[in-house]
């Protein structure tokens, strides 16, 4: 009877180590920090005058992800403030970041997570003013 309950305590004690492994990093702990910017793909104009803008990062370009859900940014010698949430381990909410409705930004896809890797998505709209979106791939 000893030997059945050890052999079930060591199977418990097996399972409990192997889910705080840290090979099984949550989305959250992934994506905080500084990454680097690759690069940035927005919409720019209105109307006739809408177009594509493609921004190559340039060496000192960061989105830097804290704890406390502010992201700081720079891209060339523009620095933003921005807020952002977690939604889910795939959607983030960035204040500032594609398209805004009504005062809210729209949900924005994460794709591409990895330690070394991340890109932000952002959904493309085409509204009578033209056609917004943003996709942002970043590095570390």
């Amino acid at each position: 009877m000893k030997q059945i309950l050890l052999l079930g305590l060591a199977i418990f004690t097996a399972f409990c180590f192997n889910a705080c492994n840290k090979n099984s990093v949550s989305t959250n702990a992934t994506i905080l920090g500084k990454w680097n910017i690759i690069n940035d793909s927005t919409f720019d104009g209105v109307g006739v005058g809408n177009h594509p803008v493609e921004y190559t990062g340039l060496q000192g370009d960061y989105f830097d992800f804290t704890t406390n859900g502010i992201l700081y940014t720079k891209e060339g010698s523009v620095l933003d403030t921005l807020s952002y949430r977690l939604t889910s381990n795939t959607t983030i909410i960035i204040s500032s970041f594609g398209l805004i409705g009504n005062g809210v930004a729209e949900t924005s896809q994460i794709t591409n997570l990895t330690d070394h890797s991340l890109t932000i998505t952002a959904p493309v709209e085409l509204t009578p003013g033209g056609e917004f979106g943003r996709k942002v791939n970043l590095s570390r």
